[in-house]
């Protein structure tokens, strides 16, 4: 599977997902996938100390890798080569978020224009899909550069120390060791990576 098709499938994942307060507790959010039952849960600060000491050893071994590029670097490189150009993007984003805006107010005193509000859904759900079209492809042209590689490890490792399984009325870790999360199925891993990354972003917010 390309990239692309990961991703898009990750956010999709995002959006059909029912994160009601009923299922995020205690900052724990629970889902099932076939007959098992699953859960994500912020760290504790135990795991967080690891976290951070994984993270670090990472970045000093990525810094000594042939090859490494900051973001910053690899962005102005994409640029040179009219590969990608973070500034047109940015801007573009900036629009769309614009519009969306506007579509949501236009959305909201249009209480009796079946017409307006039909058009305002469409134009709403098209903005969306350009935003995470955006999104997605900012997240593959960046990949290489040493904060994307971070951040990937990080959603990794997290996802592979706070993921639960239930067994009974009891809730047992999914992967003991490292190795075995590395052998994992990737549907899996990929779902639940989903899930702890929405789970810290709105623990952020």
């Amino acid at each position: 599977m390309e990239n692309r098709d990961i991703l898009n499938e990750s956010v999709q994942d995002l959006e059909n997902s029912n994160f009601s307060n009923g299922i995020v507790q205690d900052n724990k959010l629970i889902f099932t996938i076939g007959d098992k039952t699953y859960r994500v849960r912020m760290p504790i600060q135990s795991e967080q100390s690891s976290i951070d000491h994984k993270r670090n050893l990472a970045q000093l071994e990525y810094l000594n890798q042939e090859g490494c590029i900051t973001r910053k670097q690899l962005t102005q490189k994409l640029k040179d080569l009219n590969l990608f150009d973070m500034d047109k993007i940015e801007s573009q984003k900036n629009q769309l978020i614009k519009e969306f805006k506007q579509a949501q107010f236009i959305l909201a005193t249009s209480s009796n224009n079946s017409f307006a509000i039909g058009e305002c859904k469409l134009k709403i759900e098209i903005i969306k899909n350009e935003l995470k079209n955006i999104a997605i492809n900012t997240s593959i042209q960046l990949a290489p550069s040493l904060e994307s590689r971070l951040e990937k490890f990080i959603i990794e490792y997290t996802t592979f120390l706070v993921t639960d399984i239930q067994d009974g009325k009891e809730w047992k870790r999914v992967w003991e060791t490292n190795e075995e999360f590395q052998k994992a199925d990737s549907g899996l891993v990929e779902r639940c990576a989903a899930n702890i990354t929405w789970l810290l972003l709105n623990h952020q917010g």
